[in-house]
């Protein structure tokens, strides 16, 4: 546990470090109660030594997790579950739109690396890239397979970037 005192000093410097200057003195010792909760719980994590990476007080380090996410992550997941289906559109002739999401998003790549090669656009689903690969993948195990696909073309991903691991990662 850090003290009261050393943590005031470190929260002085980390405003003089991000340029925070609060109007008023409640938000001040607000955000600086929030500042020391967090840096308690990145003092934790780091002590835990479960992760092979670590965290560190950074710019949010004065944020809830609830206000980071609402800054920094722009994605929303459409609340319209047939929204998609109602668009029949094509980018530029690279790919047809996925019809869920983040789901669709490698079927959507192979879709787009297909129409790059042939100039034909075509719609696929998940289960034919499953039927269709048969040789020396080693299912959803592992492999080599994202390796190999960087070095040779497009590689779509996402990842969920909500939690506060990822807020204070380092």
């Amino acid at each position: 546990m850090i003290h009261v005192a050393s943590i005031a000093k470190r929260y002085e410097h980390w405003m003089a470090k991000y340029g925070r200057v609060y109007k008023e003195n409640d938000e001040k010792v607000m955000r600086f109660n929030i500042f020391k909760e967090n840096g308690e719980f990145i003092e934790s994590f780091n002590s835990a030594g479960t992760r092979p990476y670590k965290l560190g007080i950074n710019e949010f380090a004065d944020m809830r997790n609830e206000e980071f996410r609402a800054s920094r992550n722009g994605y929303k997941r459409s609340s319209h579950k047939n929204s998609s289906k109602a668009t029949s559109f094509k980018y530029e002739n690279v790919t047809t739109l996925p019809s869920s999401e983040i789901e669709r998003s490698s079927v959507a790549a192979v879709e787009g690396i297909h129409q790059l090669k042939t100039d034909k656009l075509i719609s696929l689903f998940e289960q034919e890239l499953v039927d269709c690969d048969t040789k020396d993948n080693e299912g959803c195990d592992g492999g080599s397979a994202l390796l190999k696909a960087v070095a040779n073309q497009l590689v779509s991903a996402a990842i969920d970037a909500s939690g506060s691991a990822f807020q204070f990662y380092k």
